[in-house]
């Protein structure tokens, strides 16, 4: 008990010192200023994620998927603060296209043809499997849509709509096969 007596009474002298309170203040101070930093860029959206609107659908049939255009990110529409940080802002490169109206194109024409600046097929049959369409969706993932059991029987407008929202739920990984195709500058054919 007499060890517990002399720890505390330690302790008391070193709370009760200036110089280590202002020690523990700046280390709570830089403690909270990395926790309240890792929260905001931890909330930042994804650089690969776009926004969406979603059609309120029953199901598939019911309404088409709707994808809304790009916007740019809310920060970008903040106000320069500073002529320094106008002219960093102007020397970085565009951004990469992105979103689904920029994507589809190039994976209908790497999933129909191996080019991404080709046509789409939208009566395109992999020999190889149940894959089909401009968008070569399979069978199991088609799951009976519009009441047909392949792709390739739905419309244009059909396959734009299913592959929106396949893309809107999984991004493009449904393609991952073909991205070496569609991530790809265009053909030179």
């Amino acid at each position: 008990m007499a060890g517990f007596t002399h720890g505390r009474r330690a302790g008391a002298w070193l709370s009760a010192s200036p110089r280590v309170q202002r020690l523990a203040a700046v280390q709570v101070a830089v403690l909270l200023g990395v926790a309240l930093t890792a929260v905001v860029v931890h909330q930042r959206p994804a650089s690969g994620g776009e926004p969406l609107a979603l059609a309120a659908a029953t199901g598939p049939a019911s309404a088409p998927v709707v994808v809304a255009a790009d916007r740019p990110p809310a920060h970008a529409a903040r106000p320069t603060r500073s002529p320094v940080a106008a002219k960093r802002r102007a020397k970085r490169a565009p951004a990469p296209p992105q979103g689904w109206d920029f994507w589809s194109t190039r994976i209908r024409g790497c999933e129909s043809h191996g080019r991404p600046d080709a046509p789409g097929d939208y009566g395109a049959q992999n020999p190889h499997s149940t894959a089909s369409g401009a968008y070569q969706i399979t069978d199991a993932t088609w799951g009976g849509r519009y009441d047909v059991d392949h792709a390739s029987d739905a419309t244009p407008d059909q396959q734009d709509a299913v592959a929106a929202d396949l893309y809107r739920r999984h991004g493009t990984a449904d393609w991952a096969a073909s991205a070496p195709c569609w991530r790809t500058g265009p053909s030179r054919h």
